[in-house]
């Protein structure tokens, strides 16, 4: 199993770092714990990643995303309250930065205001809802721009709980939460994202309003102190600054 293990007084560190949402995660974490209950720690942040994986891989055809876009261009699918949240963020995203952070960008017949085919249907005094999609029979739902800052947040109250108040957790390098004391820069209980193309033939982030994909090597990194806040801002600052 790729994993380490320190754990010493005074620091009581420990570190782990495994794969998950298609990236290598990352986990540094101190607290006058022992290995067993570091390991029970590791485990929980495991399962936690893994329901993220569950609820939005656009790759995972089981996946709750997968399987609501499949169904919600014949009749109204019902969302988990997680997913429905997530993905009424990511409107509201969208109006914010003037169409800018787009998730169905990806889709094969993309076009500048497909997002408009999708419509969100809160339950009545209920968490969650309904999703529809008019007309688009092609609409893909990407949420790999949003879905590790999605992630990173889910983690601080499952940390919290454990009684960890000192931690490093990083998602692919690209997305690191930072809480307490540790060996970074990053200001604690505020994440670092970085946004773009790590080489001049990579093209993987595209521009909505005009469906091209942005080209030529070069990052862009926020610090926020939330992680959605920082993938949106990431992503739309590479864009624009193109």
């Amino acid at each position: 199993m790729p994993h380490l293990f320190h754990s010493f007084t005074p620091a009581n560190r420990y570190y782990a770092w495994f794969t998950a949402l298609h990236t290598r995660v990352d986990v540094l974490l101190q607290a006058p714990l022992t290995e067993d209950a570091f390991q029970t720690v590791e485990d929980t942040i495991r399962a936690e990643l893994s329901s993220v994986e569950k609820m939005g891989n656009r790759f995972d055809p089981d996946s709750e995303l997968s399987r609501a876009v499949r169904a919600a261009s014949a009749a109204p699918f019902p969302l988990s309250p997680p997913l429905f949240s997530l993905l009424s963020r990511c409107l509201q995203a969208h109006r914010e930065t003037g169409g800018l952070f787009d998730i169905t960008v990806n889709s094969p017949d993309f076009r500048p205001g497909l997002i408009n085919e999708l419509e969100l249907v809160p339950f009545p005094n209920n968490p969650g809802g309904t999703m529809i999609i008019h007309g688009a029979s092609s609409l893909l739902l990407d949420l790999s721009g949003i879905l590790k800052g999605y992630a990173l947040e889910r983690l601080r109250p499952l940390l919290a709980s454990r009684g960890i108040t000192d931690a490093l957790v990083s998602l692919g390098n690209s997305s690191i939460l930072s809480l307490g004391n540790n060996p970074s820069d990053i200001p604690p209980g505020h994440c670092l994202t970085t946004s773009g193309n790590a080489s001049s033939t990579r093209r993987h982030i595209r521009n909505p309003l005009t469906g091209e994909f942005v080209t030529g090597q070069r990052t862009v990194s926020v610090i926020t102190a939330d992680g959605i806040e920082g993938e949106i801002l990431a992503t739309t600052r590479f864009i624009q600054e193109a």
